[in-house]
């Protein structure tokens, strides 16, 4: 990290007067010390294999019926931009894709879906009952809670399990999640707005998608 004075200097760019204002400045990225290559390329396991946190890949397999299929992931907020309710009706309308793999959805942490803000509590309801329409209990997990220790865990879970990792939000400006899944060897698939469109053109294996609600 890097403290700059935001003080006025003279021509040689020496502080003057009376300023001892300072600023840290926090390079942005992520962090990817996490990531282990060597895992990313066998890729052959499933969500029954035993992993180095097995807490984590409990919370999800308790959903599921078949823990050997492949994973659908996303990773968000329950956000209404975040696009979600589009990503289960899309599942639950593709009934081959039930056969073939199972979604998972990390949407953050709750206790109780009516102490939760109105945005988020009707995209958890949207999702209960789209669960429920499409009769897909035991191939959609979405576990109540986990640690932001838990993310590269979940990445990496996700790597050895030829998942697919889908942010299908109406836009992102940033996309962190896109990179860090990329980065842990997953294929994406993300809507054609914002950031992600950049991501797209340095990350071969991904595909861009529209992003219309259903």
């Amino acid at each position: 990290m890097e403290k700059l004075s935001m003080g006025p200097k003279d021509a040689n760019g020496a502080d003057i007067g009376q300023s001892s204002g300072a600023y840290i400045v926090i390079p942005p990225g992520t962090d990817f010390s996490n990531v282990v290559q060597e895992d990313i390329a066998e890729a052959d396991g499933d969500l029954a294999t035993p992993t180095n946190n097995e807490a984590t890949s409990l919370k999800i397999m308790h959903f599921l019926t078949n823990q050997h299929k492949p994973v659908i992931l996303a990773l968000s907020r329950p956000d209404p931009k975040k696009n979600l309710t589009t990503l289960v009706k899309a599942f639950g309308e593709c009934c081959p894709l039930w056969e073939l793999a199972n979604l998972t959805l990390i949407m953050g942490n709750r206790d109780d879906i009516d102490e939760m803000s109105t945005g988020n509590a009707s995209v958890l309801m949207t999702v209960l009952k789209l669960v429920d329409e499409y009769d897909l209990y035991g191939q959609v997990a979405f576990p109540k809670h986990h640690k932001q220790s838990d993310v590269p865990e979940i990445y990496h879970l996700a790597a050895k399990t030829k998942t697919v990792f889908i942010n299908p939000a109406f836009i992102e400006p940033f996309g962190l999640t896109l990179i860090e899944a990329a980065a842990h060897g997953l294929p994406v698939v993300a809507t054609k707005n914002g950031s992600q469109v950049d991501i797209h053109r340095g990350k071969m294996t991904s595909a861009l998608i529209m992003s219309t609600p259903f």
